[in-house]
C-alpha cells in the first residue's frame, strides 16, 4: 500500500514539474515574441519617418517651443543662397542624402541655380542635378515658402556667447517640386518639404542659422520627400540635408558627424569622405 501511494506521490510531483516546465517554455515563446514584435515595431516606425514626426522631434524640445508673436517680412528676404549653398564658417558643405529606404542608396544633389522670383515673394526657381550610382540627371522645379515659426527661446551659442545678440530667430518650411528629364531613363520628380533655419540678430541682419553647429546633431536644409519614377509610378523615400540627413535610421552611425553604417557600403557609400 505504501509503494502505490508512493508511487501516486511520485507521479503528481512527475506531472507538477512537467505543467511548470511548460508553464516555463510558453513564458518564454511569449517573451520573445513580444522582443520581436518589439523589435518590428520599432523598426517600422523608423522605416516609416515622415516630416511631422521629424518636427516633433527635431522642434519639439528644442527652444522652448514655438512662440505665436512676430512676422518675417518675405519681402526683405531671401534665401536662395541659403538653400543652393549652405555655407558655414568653415566654407561651403555639399548634401548628404539616398534613396530607397529598404537600402538608403547614396543620392547627390547639387543646386545649380535658385532664385527668387520677382512676383511671389514666397517662390524661389530653382535648378540643379542629382547623382545616383553612375547616373547624373539635371532637374528643374520649384520651392514654395508655406510657413514661418519663431521660437519662443532663443539659442544661446557656444559658451552663451550668443546671448542678448539675437532679436528673433525660427524655422521657415517650404514645399518643394523638381522635375527631372522624361526623355531620359529613370528620370521621375523629387517633391515633399524641406526645413530651413534661421535668425535675425539685434542690428535686424537675416541669417542662416549655424548657432548651434558645434552640436553634434546639428543639421540645417532638411529635405524629406519622395522621388516617383515616370515610367513605373513607383514611389521611393528620397531624403537629403546639410550636415545629417533626416528620417536615416541606421544609415548614419556617426557621433560628431555623419557616418555611413559599414551595411550601406555597397550601395553607393563606400567612398563617402565627410
Amino acid at each position: 500500500m505504501n509503494t502505490t501511494l508512493n508511487n501516486k506521490l511520485r507521479k503528481k510531483m512527475e506531472t507538477k514539474k512537467e505543467l511548470k516546465k511548460k508553464k516555463e517554455r510558453r513564458n518564454k515563446i511569449a517573451i520573445i515574441s513580444l522582443l520581436i514584435f518589439l523589435c518590428f515595431t520599432i523598426s517600422n516606425a523608423q522605416e516609416h519617418c515622415d516630416f511631422d514626426s521629424f518636427i516633433k522631434e527635431e522642434m519639439g524640445y528644442l527652444n522652448g517651443g514655438f512662440g505665436s508673436e512676430g512676422r518675417l517680412d518675405l519681402g526683405n528676404i531671401d534665401i536662395s543662397s541659403m538653400l543652393s549653398k549652405p555655407s558655414f564658417p568653415y566654407g561651403v558643405i555639399p548634401y548628404i542624402g539616398f534613396i530607397d529606404i529598404k537600402i538608403k542608396r547614396r543620392l547627390e544633389i547639387n543646386f545649380l541655380k535658385i532664385e527668387k522670383s520677382t512676383t511671389n515673394d514666397s517662390l524661389y526657381i530653382a535648378k540643379g542635378k542629382t547623382k545616383v550610382g553612375k547616373n547624373v540627371r539635371l532637374f528643374e522645379g520649384d520651392i514654395k515658402i508655406k510657413h514661418v515659426y519663431f521660437f519662443a527661446e532663443h539659442s544661446r551659442g557656444a559658451d552663451d556667447d550668443m546671448v542678448g545678440k539675437i532679436k528673433s530667430q525660427g524655422i521657415i518650411i517650404a514645399d518643394y517640386y523638381f522635375r527631372e528629364d522624361k526623355k531620359l531613363s529613370a528620370t521621375g520628380v523629387f517633391e515633399g518639404k524641406v526645413l530651413l533655419r534661421w535668425y535675425i540678430n539685434n542690428k535686424g541682419v537675416f541669417s542662416y542659422d549655424t548657432i548651434n553647429n558645434f552640436s553634434d546633431d546639428y543639421n540645417n536644409n532638411q529635405f524629406i520627400g519622395t522621388w516617383t519614377s515616370y515610367k513605373t509610378g513607383v514611389k521611393k523615400v528620397a531624403n537629403w540635408g546639410a550636415h545629417r540627413i533626416p528620417c536615416s535610421g541606421d544609415l548614419d552611425i556617426g557621433a560628431a558627424e555623419f557616418m555611413p553604417n559599414e551595411k550601406y557600403y555597397k550601395y553607393g557609400w563606400e567612398d563617402y569622405k565627410p
